[in-house]
């Protein structure tokens, strides 16, 4: 892993383009884990948007290094070594969700403390802001405790027998 202390712009890029890569990863992991279609939805979304995040970190990139990423293959030296794998269990692995967007949001902003031009600084200081969000759509869905290793009980499917036992009650009563 690098020092964060001695990254260079475009190592900070690299890096961050592979931090994205892994928080889509892990969403998405997490997404197949749960059994609520809402808990589910949302996850998704968020892999969403870490694949935006990026689409802006490589156009970033290649604006500022002139070059232009056809692939990514980074080794473990532009990994963040604070983010943390996806468990089996659903439940704390939604908690992990939270804490990874923390260290990545941690390091958008230690990295925008380190660069000299401003519109690098600014970028990721956007960044961290983002991530910030992300934290809030977490800790605002998934509130604790959590029971996202149950299937969502379908009332209505529930209503509708009601319903329908009611009106059989009611036809053989003519």
């Amino acid at each position: 892993m690098l020092n964060l202390t001695s990254l260079d712009t475009m190592d900070a890029l690299k890096m961050a383009i592979q931090c994205e890569m892994d928080m889509k990863a892990y969403y998405e992991q997490v997404a197949k884990l749960v059994k609520n279609d809402d808990a589910v939805t949302i996850l998704e979304g968020l892999a969403e948007k870490e694949e935006k995040h990026r689409l802006k970190l490589i156009r970033m990139y290649s604006r500022t290094s002139g070059k232009k990423i056809l692939y990514l293959k980074l080794g473990k030296r532009h990994k963040l070594g604070t983010l943390q794998p996806c468990g089996t269990d659903p439940n704390e692995a939604v908690r992990q969700a939270k804490k990874n967007a923390n260290e990545l949001k941690n390091f958008y902003l230690t990295i925008s403390r380190r660069m000299f031009e401003s519109e690098l600084r600014q970028f990721f200081r956007e960044m961290a802001l983002e991530e910030e969000q992300h934290i809030a759509i977490l800790e605002s869905s998934f509130i604790e405790p959590l029971t996202l290793d149950q299937p969502e009980m379908n009332d209505d499917n529930n209503v509708y027998r009601e319903m329908a036992a009611t009106d059989k009650d009611r036809a053989t009563s003519w």
